[in-house]
């Protein structure tokens, strides 16, 4: 017992070494190495790091510019660190909790080693991230004679270290301990604080179409009856299309090809397409009537079941009156809705009786491409 006592006095005087001669100093030498270490109110680093756990699927890395337009909070650790153990981890563990399903705020631990070269190893980050049962990013940088590069970019004072960095990749706070309560606020008034790069424009449907009264609004998070061929959980999308659609329409007829077509072409660059069944009139439907019109119909993506219409109504119906219910709704990563179509009908057509279809198919494209090309955090300006 007296020796592992001993071996955490050790630790944690190592862990602190960084910060050791500042603490109870006021001499003008310990008050500059102090404002030497974090870089507050700089753009923060981009991480450049290889050893990961906890990556969304398909992904082998993940570095800062894949989180922008969240608000990042990233705890940097060590496994033999006594304060990560006793500080650093619950703080992480309950803001994770306290915000879990806030798409707008992401979570990352890192361990950057500096010292214990042959304790902190890769392994040993895996198993305090499991002990912790943390389901976030975990990566690890250092090796004997390599000390960690992020701790050098960010000028880190040791471990546990947090920083907190804005929507638009600002670091707001860089340094040795923050509360759960101090953390809270901080980490809300970041997400409240507007975005301030100058946008580019996404044009639009004329108001007179309907329905663009919406655009610009929070897309509300939807309740079903149930899913066929549910959407992956992970990654999270750049851009999302909702189309509610029936077997009954043949204006659905006529757009779901195109949709499907965009839904292959543009899945892979961050496109998530979601066809929402709604049965006319509003009735229970069987699973495999639906998926058998979605395939006659040319659409094979993820279907969302609304049998009573209580989504199409959150979404849409209630907000005004509407002259159709095959609406098309695009949303951004940060749930804001940035195009829709009123309905019933846009598919490409060099027939100018399909004039407006065409034209409609045309912009609801390029609105696709703006929204997947843009940088996360920074919207494309509504016109």
């Amino acid at each position: 017992m007296m020796t592992d006592l001993k071996q955490a006095i050790v630790r944690g005087a190592i862990c602190m070494m960084v910060l050791t001669p500042l603490v109870g100093m006021t001499s003008p030498a310990a008050a500059q190495r102090r404002a030497n270490l974090g870089i507050v109110g700089a753009k923060a680093p981009q991480w450049n790091l290889e050893q990961w756990i906890n990556l969304p699927p398909g992904r082998e890395t993940l570095d800062l510019s894949d989180l922008d337009g969240r608000v990042v909070y990233l705890l940097c650790f060590q496994s033999w660190c006594p304060g990560c153990h006793s500080h650093g981890f619950p703080t992480l563990v309950k803001l994770i909790d306290h915000y879990q399903g806030q798409d707008d705020v992401a979570f990352v631990a890192v361990q950057t080693v500096f010292e214990g070269y042959s304790t902190n190893t890769p392994k040993r980050a895996w198993e305090t991230a499991k002990h912790f049962k943390l389901d976030i990013p975990v990566a690890h940088d250092g090796s004997a004679g390599h000390r960690s590069t992020l701790m050098a970019r960010y000028r880190t004072g040791g471990t546990p270290w947090t920083v907190v960095i804005d929507r638009e990749g600002t670091v707001r706070f860089n340094d040795f301990r923050i509360g759960v309560d101090q953390a809270r606020r901080l980490i809300d008034k970041l997400r409240r604080q507007p975005m301030t790069k100058k946008p580019k424009a996404i044009e639009t449907l004329p108001a007179s179409r309907g329905g663009q009264d919406r655009i610009g609004k929070k897309f509300p998070k939807l309740t079903v009856d149930r899913w066929l061929n549910p959407p992956p959980a992970s990654p999270k999308p750049k851009a999302t299309l909702y189309r509610w659609w029936t077997d009954t329409c043949p204006f659905c007829a006529a757009s779901l090809p195109g949709i499907e077509k965009w839904r292959r072409a543009y899945e892979s660059k961050g496109l998530r397409v979601v066809g929402i069944y709604h049965p006319k009139p509003p009735r229970a439907v069987d699973d495999e009537s639906i998926l058998k019109t979605a395939k006659r119909l040319g659409y094979q993506g993820p279907i969302a079941v609304d049998e009573d219409w209580s989504a199409l109504w959150k979404a849409y119906l209630s907000s005004g009156e509407r002259s159709a219910t095959s609406v098309t709704f695009l949303v951004d990563r940060n749930g804001v809705i940035r195009f829709l179509h009123p309905g019933p009908e846009f598919f490409a057509s060099d027939d100018p009786k399909h004039a407006q279809a065409n034209r409609d198919h045309q912009l609801l494209e390029k609105a696709i491409e703006a929204v997947l090309g843009e940088e996360a955090g920074h919207p494309a300006r509504l016109p």
